[in-house]
């Protein structure tokens, strides 16, 4: 009988440090999901195939790493029920079990989850906007003059004129904002510039924006776990018809749902969350100027 319980015992032992290490490789997928996600790195257009290759494969590995550590946990769970009616699994097993782990059946969600660090709007590299979508046709695209930045509420402005993105806010928010940090920001206008105003280059490449905005609006705003911020990334990441810009503007998923909602049926001018507003140069025909 004992040799039997020894049997079962390095059998449980060699489980657990099974279990471990698909653990920690696991852990590895999600560093390397996250670290990808929050660089400000922009891939090349022309290399796009190659980072969606990468990041699918990424989520395969994840995704074979928790059916490897749900397998695991199963076997540890018949070994109990397949020991316990012959009396093997008596209290001096489970005793010297309960030594070497707490647990036999570890959990397969994000088991050593990174703490997420905010990011600041500026922290990108300088360059000039190449957008697939920088005009929607169902969108109030406009070629203005730039107005002041704290005339406008409420409204996500994609600018090529002032070559930034000016995210919605409300004066009222900014002026208790403004109250609280007398320190930090001088006026309502210097709190927009720091803090809701991104450069164009921020959004150089859509594949990799739409990827990383929607991951951050998940992962940030909504506390998701890194595996469901990376899935809804991958599914927005070739939404053509998606402005980067616009998911960087909403609240939370549901703001999201709803645009995008109105973007598969045709009828953006429903939404009305917040107002969007392209400012682009005005186009100046050939014939006008030979005069």
């Amino acid at each position: 009988m004992s040799d039997e319980k020894d049997v079962y015992r390095t059998e449980k032992e060699a489980l657990y440090k099974s279990i471990e290490a698909e653990i920690k490789s696991k852990d590895l997928i999600l560093s390397i999901m996250k670290s990808f996600a929050e660089s400000p790195y922009t891939s090349d257009v022309n290399s796009i195939c190659d980072v969606k290759d990468f990041l699918e494969a990424l989520k395969l590995s994840l995704d074979l790493s928790n059916k490897n550590i749900d397998a695991l946990n199963r076997i540890l769970k018949n070994i109990d029920i397949v020991t316990t009616p012959s009396g093997i699994n008596n209290s001096d097993e489970q005793d010297t079990a309960s030594d070497n782990k707490s647990d036999l059946h570890i959990d397969t969600t994000e088991i050593s989850d990174i703490p997420v660090q905010e990011s600041k709007n500026d922290s990108i590299e300088d360059s000039s906007l190449k957008s697939d979508n920088i005009e929607n046709n169902d969108v109030n695209s406009e070629s203005v003059q730039a107005p002041p930045l704290s005339s406008v509420e409420n409204t996500l402005i994609i600018s090529v004129v002032r070559n930034c993105v000016i995210l919605p806010y409300r004066i009222i928010e900014l002026e208790k904002v403004l109250t609280q940090n007398p320190e930090k920001y001088s006026s309502v206008n210097d709190i927009i510039e720091k803090e809701y105003t991104i450069p164009l280059s921020k959004y150089k490449n859509p594949f990799v924006s739409r990827f990383r905005e929607a991951f951050n609006l998940m992962r940030k705003k909504e506390k998701a776990s890194i595996k469901d911020s990376f899935d809804l990334s991958l599914e927005l990441m070739f939404n053509y018809n998606l402005n980067p810009a616009i998911i960087s503007a909403c609240k939370n998923i549901d703001e999201l749902d709803i645009y995008l909602d109105y973007l598969d049926s045709s009828e953006i001018k429903k939404f009305d969350i917040f107002n969007i507003v392209f400012e682009i140069p005005p186009v100046i025909s050939k014939s006008k100027s030979k005069h």
